[in-house]
């Protein structure tokens, strides 16, 4: 995964990622891809499509990182302890790059 692009390619990749899991039919994949892509869509906010994004500066919470990986918060912290999600603590919160996330 490139560390920058554009909003719009962000999108892009996410709608593939939803219409294949669609495609599967499997409800699981399904329910991922959608929070997957509630998440990020959320992240990225009002963006225009051309507007180059930093994928490593962007980030979300605990519970939305959980959100879009399809674990629960708890598991998303101990991942985080691990050093197998990448994560910054800033004001005593975990923030989750988005790169981690797609």
């Amino acid at each position: 995964m490139p560390r920058s692009m554009t909003a719009g390619e962000v999108r892009r990749y996410l709608k593939e990622g939803r219409v294949e899991a669609l495609a599967t039919r499997d409800p699981i994949a399904i329910r991922l891809a959608a929070g997957r892509w509630h998440v990020l869509e959320q992240a990225l906010g009002d963006r225009p499509d051309e507007e180059v994004v930093d994928l490593e500066k962007v980030t979300v919470g605990v519970k939305l990182a959980a959100e879009a990986l399809g674990y629960t918060p708890q598991q998303v912290r101990r991942l985080i302890r691990e050093r197998k999600l990448m994560a910054e603590k800033q004001n005593d919160q975990w923030r989750i790059p988005i790169r981690a996330l797609l």
